[in-house]
Order: structure tokens, then sequence, then C-alpha cells
């Protein structure tokens, strides 16, 4: 397997959920992903790895990027690197090389988007290595949060389909509260063909730091 033989498609959304669950560390994926998978043409176009992009589920998520004259506008330009998983076998500098082409994928399915956020759990260990060789944006850490396990033991977020979810409601599911440390936050930009990425960074309003 090397990288000349993959390439890179606009996948159905659930066939990509459903290698997610299977195959990410957190055993979860958000209900209507936009998939791009990574086939192997050396072994019958095989699926080797899964790019989904997602609304993050708050909306001060897509807003905290921009200055405040631009958030209620560009809110609607953002959207979330949700999850990205590739098969251990694949080669080195796989994840890179399918961070590009998935980000090149999404802007022409979807040309509206101009930011895109994702974020590295220093709770399991990451702190963003391939989204730093990806030349994303580093704009620091969130704050501390509580998840919730469910009874399938995987991880809930604490907000879901625009509500908060509190612990006694949790708790009546069978869900257990789950202390998860910061994310360090990263940023993507993907400008239409008239703008330059730093046209886009003049609307934003993120304290750009170096890479941890």
């Amino acid at each position: 397997m090397k990288i000349s033989d993959f390439h890179v498609e606009k996948m159905n959304s659930t066939e990509g959920r459903e290698f997610i669950l299977e195959h990410h560390y957190s055993g979860s994926c958000h209900g209507g992903p936009m998939c791009w998978g990574l086939y192997d043409t050396s072994d019958d176009d095989r699926l080797v790895g899964v790019c989904a992009f997602a609304t993050p589920i708050s909306e001060n998520v897509r807003k905290s990027i921009w200055a405040n004259e631009y958030e209620d506008e560009m809110k609607n330009h953002t959207t979330e690197l949700h999850r990205l998983v590739t098969l251990d076998e694949c080669p080195k500098n796989t994840e890179t090389w399918f961070i590009s082409r998935a980000l090149d994928g999404l802007k022409e399915y979807k040309p509206k988007y101009k930011a895109v956020i994702s974020f590295a759990d220093t709770t399991e260990g990451h702190d963003g290595t391939i989204y730093q060789a990806s030349s994303a944006i580093y704009y620091g850490m969130t704050g501390e949060n509580t998840f919730y396990r469910d009874t399938d033991g995987n991880l809930r977020a604490p907000r879901s389909n625009g509500k908060n979810i509190s612990i006694d409601e949790a708790k009546s599911r069978g869900w257990t509260p789950e202390k998860r440390k910061s994310k360090h936050r990263y940023l993507f930009l993907t400008p239409d063909n008239y703008e330059s990425k730093d046209d886009i960074r003049e609307l934003l309003d993120v304290p750009e730091a170096s890479y941890p």
C-alpha cells in the first residue's frame, strides 16, 4: 500500500459514519456528516479512511472565530472537520495528504464554507500534530468540560440537537458524567477563487499562536 495508490471521493454519509464508529477511538460520530472516503486502488478500491465534516453543535463555536461585526454572517460559512480516521496500515503522511484533498472536495461540494475548525483532544493525548503538518492555524485551547459516557461506552457531548443536556437528564438515560481536559483548536481556511486566505484572515478574531 502506498499513497500513489489512493484516491479520494465523496461517499455516502451512512457508510462513512459506520466506518468511523468502527475505527475511530471515540466510537461516536455526528448523525449526518459530509464524508469523503480514502480508497486503495491497489486493493479493489477498498475503503481505508474517512474524513467527515459536520456543523458544530454549538452556534457559538461557529461564531467564535470571527470578529464581532462579521460573526452573524460568517457563522454560516463555518463548519468542522469532525472526524478523521485512517487504518493503521496506511503509510506515513497519509493523513495530511487526505486532509488536503478532503478540504478541496468539501469546497467543491459546498462552496459557501470558508473556514473549517477542528479540535485535538488532550484527554486522549492528542496535540494536533497532523493538523500542524497540514499548516492549519492554531488558536489556543478550549476550556475543560463535562461530557457523558453512554451505556454503550460511547462519549456524548453535553449539548445535542441545540439543547444542553443536564447531569440529571444524562443520569436518567444511564449516562455517566466524565470530566474532559481542554482541546487544542485548529483552523483551515478555504477561500473562494477570487480571494486569498489573507482576505479571510482579516475577518477573523482568533489569538493565532505557535503550535504546541
